[in-house]
């Protein structure tokens, strides 16, 4: 692993903090230590809903920072030639005030964005070639061998 840049977790969730006794707190939990034993430099938590429109085509800053964070996961994804679904499925849904349907994001209860510096490494949940990449492969990785490739 490539330690000149810093590695950070961004932790993606519903209803934060969770509680006690639910399987995101102990990854919370164990990000913690990994920051603690070095093997990340940093760890914060944002929060999302459960759906989120698809980002647009909209100039870079008039987006929301959830559709600007998904436009990058999915940037992410084709360059790796991994999958965001079915995590980050599309369906479409409607509203209390219309009937008229659009197409919308659903949003995964935790999603870990790892990063080298500013670069975005890895994306878990996602989808590859040969299965899928879950976030407790995200954590194992983190603390037995490298996430980030040298460059």
């Amino acid at each position: 692993m490539d330690r000149s840049d810093p590695v950070r977790v961004v932790v993606w969730m519903r209803d934060a903090p969770p509680p006690p006794d639910d399987p995101r707190s102990r990854v919370l939990d164990r990000l913690r230590e990994l920051e603690t034993d070095g093997a990340v430099d940093d760890v914060s938590v944002r929060v999302w809903g459960r759906y989120v429109d698809p980002p647009s085509d909209a100039p870079a800053g008039e987006e929301g920072p959830i559709q600007t964070r998904i436009a990058e996961f999915e940037a992410w994804a084709d360059r790796e030639d991994h999958s965001l679904e079915p995590a980050f499925g599309r369906c479409e849904r409607t509203t209390m005030v219309s009937t008229d349907r659009r197409e919308v994001i659903r949003l995964p209860l935790q999603c870990l964005a790892v990063y080298a510096g500013d670069r975005l490494v890895g994306v878990f949940p996602c989808s590859t070639g040969s299965g899928t990449e879950t976030v407790a492969d995200c954590i194992r990785r983190l603390g037995t061998e490298a996430i980030v490739d040298d460059e």
